[in-house]
Parts: C-alpha cells; structure tokens; sequence
C-alpha cells in the first residue's frame, strides 16, 4: 500500500540529528508499498536540505528522485479546487497550499497513508478524513 511522504518526514530521513530521523528511517526503508512524494514537497525539501545540510544532501535527494527510489506525483488539475475546500473547511490549521495537496492528492489516488512529521495538522486532518498518519510518534 502506496504512502505518500511529507516534507519533514523526508528532512528527517536525511538528518542523522533530526529527532524523528529514526522514525523517519524505519518508515522509509520498511516501506514495500510505494515511497510518493508529492510535487509540491520537492521545493521545500530541497531547500531544507541544501540550508541545513548542504549540497551532498540535496545530491542524495536527487538521486533518490531520479532512479525511482520515490515516485513523484502530482496533483491533477481536477483536484486544485480541493486544496481550497480542504482550507476552507480546516481554517483553524491555517494549512497553506502543500499540506492541503498532500490531502487532496491522497483522496485523487486513494491513498489513505501519509508519512509527516507534522501532527498539529495532520492528526485533525486524518480524523476527519480517514488518514493514516505515520510514523508514531515517540512517546
């Protein structure tokens, strides 16, 4: 079963210091189903990594895109409308435009599944909505 990853999700993977890089890690690397990432994460990932960690992250990162270890997805023209519908009925989260495409492009491929660090928002949304949302978080 397919999972779609958020942009935190992907940081931690890459930073070793990153609370959640090892939950990040065991949900990456165990995954069978389909690693999808959406395009409107690749921008902010890319530019968390080549800030923080540099160049050889952001190459590691490319080279993940390009040999098909993710797959990269994205929103149907169809579905832009539901991005501001899912703003719109959340507007206390304050989502903005990548998370509320992460939701509509997980509805458009019936992916129930979201890999994100981000609970504050992705826990009402997967309550609402039928979401899966992964990893766990620590305890």
């Amino acid at each position: 079963m397919p999972i779609l990853l958020d942009t935190g999700i992907l940081y931690a993977y890459y930073d070793r210091s990153d609370a959640w890089h090892e939950r990040a890690a065991a949900l990456v690397n165990a995954e069978r189903g389909g690693l999808l990432v959406p395009g409107p994460v690749i921008p902010e990932v890319d530019h968390l990594l080549g800030r923080r960690l540099g160049r050889e992250a952001r190459h590691l990162f490319y080279q993940g895109l390009a040999e098909g270890g993710y797959l990269m997805v994205d929103l149907p023209q169809e579905a832009v409308r539901r991005v501001d519908e899912i703003n719109r009925r959340f507007p206390d989260l304050d989502l903005g435009y990548v998370d509320a495409a992460i939701v509509a492009l997980a509805e458009s491929l019936g992916v129930k599944r979201i890999g994100t660090t981000d609970r504050r928002d992705f826990e009402p949304l997967g309550a609402a909505l039928a979401l899966e949302i992964l990893p766990v978080p620590a305890r």
